[in-house]
């Protein structure tokens, strides 16, 4: 059990900088849509979702972006290959539940456990990889407090870009993330 405790603090220490992005800020601007009721014009924002996938280090990255003229929902699926073997005789299911486990008692997370509008969850898939779902709910995110912690550490110079999410986009696919 001590060896596979090992491999889950080894992992969890290669995923240090996973969750990392780089954004190029720029300015943008924003889209509403008009509606004219009755003689009298009100702003209506549209809500869009947007999926980008890419490359970031090893892993295949899906980012998903719910906005209107800032950022509302962002949530980053990251599948890649894990850095420790799975020992022989643990099933990935079981891998999985001592791996969340460890996870769940390690100080990063405890940062984040609590925090509204953030959800940290690690997968281990069927095909022995690393499945890692971070989703960060703006408009309920203390952000000043989250941009600090580890999972989400890399967000702190570019917490402006999610105002912009054009620019934000440009950005992505400058580095190669592409709409889906």
């Amino acid at each position: 059990m001590k060896k596979v405790l090992g491999l889950i603090f080894a992992a969890l220490l290669a995923l240090a900088g996973c969750g990392q992005t780089n954004t190029a800020t720029t300015e943008s601007s924003s889209t509403a849509s008009s509606v004219d009721s009755s003689s009298q014009s009100s702003q209506v924002k549209e809500e869009k979702t947007k999926i980008l996938k890419g490359k970031m280090d090893e892993f295949d990255v899906t980012m998903t972006f719910v906005y209107t003229d800032v950022v509302k929902n962002f949530k980053m699926d990251m599948l890649g290959k894990m850095n420790v073997e799975i020992p022989a005789g643990v099933t990935p299911e079981e891998f999985q539940t001592i791996f969340r486990e460890a996870m769940e008692d390690s100080p990063e997370y405890l940062e984040i456990k609590d925090e509204p509008g953030v959800n940290v969850e690690y997968f281990i898939t069927e095909d022995k990889k690393m499945r890692v779902v971070m989703e960060l709910d703006l408009e309920k995110a203390d952000l000043n407090k989250v941009k600090n912690t580890y999972f989400f550490k890399s967000l702190a110079d570019g917490i402006e870009d999610f105002k912009k999410p054009n620019a934000l986009f440009a950005a992505l696919k400058l580095q190669g993330f592409k709409e889906e």
